[in-house]
């Protein structure tokens, strides 16, 4: 089985580190390639990647924990925690912005971003990009990706909990689970074993563009390595954060498959992948089968999600 697996990710030329889990058992957990060409330094099991929107999966548990300790209602309206909303947020829910229903739009379609994400920026310069643009939709009529959205969330943990994000998650969900070497991305600390992110180029790849990773608060601004992801999915398995209601209620998709913070696919399995700059990674799940696979690269774009299903077509095979 491990040969068949490590042919499959061998096959795309690939960068990153790949953990493969049946039954808490490992199938395959190896890295390939560097995790920082300049220095020589080889892609390792404790290798950091920015995890980008799985970082969605994490700030949907944050509001589940809250709504359990009652201290929120997903369904009561945003304006309710944070009453400085523009008018035209006021028919939104909180469960709108779990599920990408809420009409915001994402701050990567703004013109210029690109060009600025590179800037310090407070949460209120963030949400100001967004805030008076038109909603692509009444909110819960269309489903409409937005890392804004959950930033929007991001900030109601904050007011609720009275913590700051990166607290709440650290004290809720990364210490219960012992998820040790994952936390919130930031360019000044040191952290060890940071992977550096690629961008493909004519002659292999380049260093990927700069970006500010708290201004993606919420929706990307994680960083973590496989074996915590694991225990993430185990975590989620075993119902050691949340009741089984809140469970299957963060599970149950309202439009294109997406639930909460989750995308549920036509096989029954559920799954997230994340990009943002030098990063591509998945986070696939199968709930009854106990499988669970997770690619992560250095590289951006890389074809991550394919790789996760041909893993999974030998694992099941």
């Amino acid at each position: 089985m491990k040969d068949k697996l490590n042919a499959v990710v061998q096959a795309h030329n690939f960068s990153g580190v790949v953990l493969v889990v049946r039954s808490r058992e490992r199938l395959l957990a190896q890295g390939y390639g560097m995790a920082d060409l300049e220095n020589n330094v080889p892609h390792a099991l404790h290798t950091k990647f920015r995890i980008g929107s799985i970082t969605k999966t994490f700030t949907a548990m944050a509001v589940m924990i809250l709504a359990e300790q009652g201290k929120l209602q997903i369904d009561n309206l945003l304006s309710e925690y944070l009453p400085d909303i523009p008018d035209h947020w006021t028919g939104i829910t909180l469960h709108h912005l779990l599920s990408n229903t809420a009409g915001i739009r994402h701050v990567w379609e703004l013109p210029g971003f690109s060009d600025t994400m590179s800037l310090k920026a407070t949460s209120a310069e963030t949400i100001q990009k967004v805030v008076d643009r038109p909603l692509v939709a009444p909110p819960g009529t269309k489903y409409h990706y937005s890392g804004t959205g959950f930033f929007v969330l991001s900030r109601v943990i904050e007011k609720v909990s009275g913590q700051s994000y990166q607290t709440f998650l650290k004290a809720h969900i990364f210490d219960p689970i012992e998820m040790t070497d994952t936390g919130c991305d930031h360019p000044d600390p040191i952290l060890p074993h940071r992977a550096r992110g690629y961008a493909p180029a004519e002659n292999g790849v380049i260093n990927s563009p700069m970006i500010y990773m708290p201004i993606l608060t919420g929706g990307g601004n994680l960083y973590s390595i496989a074996e915590d992801l694991a225990k993430w999915d185990a975590a989620l398995g075993d119902g050691k954060l949340i009741s089984q209601a809140s469970y299957e209620q963060m599970f149950t998709p309202v439009l294109n498959n997406y639930a909460c913070g989750w995308r549920v696919e036509d096989n029954g399995s559920v799954m997230h992948g994340g990009s943002v700059s030098g990063f591509n990674t998945v986070l696939l799940r199968f709930l009854d089968d106990e499988v669970c696979i997770i690619v992560l690269s250095n590289v951006n774009p890389a074809p991550v999600k394919s790789i996760a299903q041909q893993l999974a077509a030998v694992v099941f095979a």
